[in-house]
């Protein structure tokens, strides 16, 4: 008599979301699933993090917008752990930039909460048979992000090396919201040089006015603006 194969092990399932409806929504879909377990639900980043350890499941469903740490953050903790979780993000951040960052962390596949919870179970068992799970809108923006994110680090780049100690000093300053006599005075200098090195960020930047330089050295990721 031929032996009798033996039935695929359960996919054990963690769920993570800052809403409790969506998480008893997954969680009592995945419960009626006959080869789905839940093995825990956290409501934040640091819970999922620390169940992820401890419990290791074999599919954890992520949000990206959840407190503490946010899922970008839970993600890439476990990728540096050497986590053999699969990650499935659900989330309502659709954008191009959310997919970029959930691929550069590792996640296996990436899914929006207004989905079908048949197709959302889907995705978990697609995720835990190791099949990516990435529309081809979604690896489309992903480049196009890539590609964006590429073009900005060659401009910052460019505009950091043209820019001297002193104007970055200046620079700084600006972004803090100093005026030129302040600036002056901080960095011990004229105000006739501080007006100086001022137009000559200005020149770099290719901008006309503190609030352009301000905004193009912030988009460039040189300043933090508040």
């Amino acid at each position: 008599m031929l032996p009798m194969m033996n039935e695929r092990s359960r996919t054990r399932v963690l769920i993570v979301d800052d809403h409790p409806m969506i998480r008893q929504m997954v969680s009592l879909a995945c419960r009626n699933h006959p080869r789905m377990e839940v093995v825990g639900e956290a409501s934040n980043g640091a819970e999922a993090l620390e169940l992820c350890r401890r419990l290791r499941p074999d599919v954890l469903v992520l949000d990206l917008l959840i407190p503490r740490l946010d899922g970008i953050e839970v993600a890439r903790r476990l990728q540096e752990d050497g986590s053999a979780t699969r990650i499935l993000v659900l989330t309502g951040a659709d954008d191009k930039a959310s997919v970029f960052e959930a691929l550069r962390v590792g996640a296996a596949g990436y899914g929006e909460k207004t989905a079908s919870i048949e197709h959302i179970v889907a995705a978990i068992e697609a995720v835990a048979d190791g099949t990516k799970v990435f529309t081809v809108e979604q690896e489309r923006q992903a480049h196009e992000h890539l590609g964006e994110f590429a073009r900005k680090a060659r401009d910052t780049a460019k505009v950091l090396a043209s820019l001297t100690p002193r104007e970055r000093d200046v620079l700084g300053l600006i972004a803090e919201g100093l005026s030129t006599r302040q600036i002056a005075n901080r960095l011990r200098m004229s105000e006739r040089t501080a007006e100086t090195h001022i137009g000559n960020i200005y020149q770099k930047l290719q901008v006309k006015t503190r609030l352009q330089a301000l905004y193009r050295a912030a988009g460039l990721g040189l300043v933090t603006r508040e």
